[in-house]
């Protein structure tokens, strides 16, 4: 079976070092996360964190079972394909000028992204969204000239009641 991107939902007590540890239980199987993003829960005293992989199913089982041994995991899901919303932050610096900055303003609503600066020769708008609103926005901004990027990772859960 082809490798694919996967998300793996994470809750863990708080404590110290929980990330490092988690991590480093990647490194040492060589499973390598593109992406992570982490957070506090809704739950007092947890952190969520959401790894973003490649894996068969058969390596996502073992990474499911290896990470639910470390002590202050409560909770290890991969996400299915489908009933799941999947969101990326990203800011984009991009070169602008008097002739080009309303064209790129333009474009950025039709995203719905937000301006957040305005200088001389440049603009920094902020983009939420799945992977392939952001892939087409990098894409359409590149003809201007991309300066600068930084994305969260991706956050995701479950559509529906169940977490």
């Amino acid at each position: 079976m082809l490798n694919k991107e996967h998300q793996i939902l994470i809750i863990a007590k708080n404590t110290n070092g929980i990330v490092a540890r988690i991590m480093s239980l990647f490194n040492r199987r060589g499973y390598f996360v593109k992406k992570m993003s982490a957070g506090v829960t809704n739950k007092e005293g947890y952190a969520r964190l959401t790894l973003t992989v490649d894996g068969d199913k058969e390596s996502l089982d073992q990474i499911q079972k290896q990470v639910y041994k470390i002590i202050d995991v409560v909770k290890v899901k991969i996400f299915p394909e489908k009933d799941v919303i999947r969101r990326e932050l990203m800011l984009l610096k991009v070169k602008a000028d008097e002739e080009t900055r309303s064209q790129i303003v333009q474009i950025a609503n039709i995203y719905r992204g937000n301006i957040l600066d305005v200088s001389p020769k440049s603009l920094v708008i902020e983009l939420t969204g799945d992977i392939e609103k952001l892939r087409g926005f990098i894409g359409m901004m590149s003809n201007y000239g991309i300066l600068e990027m930084a994305k969260t990772g991706i956050v995701a859960m479950s559509r529906g009641e169940k977490m």
